[in-house]
């Protein structure tokens, strides 16, 4: 009776860690996938970031063309002073902005960034999405206007769905204000 009995423990416990390891290694599948997500997604954002630097920098290039990092019904959400829920731009507003920034002679340069994987705001765990932190300048001739940003990306079918966006939007239009109206 007593080997039963030991036996049957033995064989709970071989089952108990079993089980264990399989949710353990689906935990770690499920995980390394999100990572895998976050790294192609992240190849994007920085495949982006390169197309827009080189379009600021491109004397020849008029209009940008980035239309299809984005899915149809992007949305970008900046917080500019006076504005506590933010204010969303629309995919066409976003690019014909950037393009108006060019046309008005006024220069974009993101110099710097760091790229970390973003998290499921319920779950607290890898969801694929982008963060980046960042440095960039804006220049007017030679003067130039230096700021720092942090954005949120999210995708949705391998395109950017949503950015969020927080930086010091009105230091930063002051600066330009007071350069071009120098010019």
């Amino acid at each position: 009776c007593w080997e039963k009995n030991t036996i049957k423990i033995i064989w709970w416990i071989i089952s108990f860690c079993k089980n264990i390891l399989i949710l353990l290694g689906l935990s770690f599948s499920t995980c390394n996938m999100k990572f895998k997500e976050y790294e192609k997604n992240c190849n994007e954002v920085k495949a982006l970031i390169e197309q827009i630097n080189s379009f600021f920098k491109s004397e020849n290039v008029n209009d940008i063309n980035i239309s299809s990092y984005y899915t149809n019904d992007f949305i970008f959400n900046s917080y500019p002073e006076g504005f506590r829920k933010g204010i969303q731009t629309n995919k066409l507003e976003y690019i014909n902005n950037l393009n108006k920034l060019k046309k008005s002679n006024i220069l974009l340069e993101i110099v710097h960034i760091i790229y970390m994987p973003g998290l499921d705001k319920n779950s607290y765990e890898l969801d694929g999405s982008v963060r980046v932190y960042y440095g960039a300048i804006f220049s007017v001739d030679s003067n130039k206007v230096e700021y720092s940003g942090y954005q949120t990306i999210n995708f949705f079918d391998n395109k950017i769905k949503e950015i969020w966006e927080w930086a010091d939007y009105g230091g930063v239009n002051e600066k330009l204000k007071k350069l071009t109206a120098t010019q």
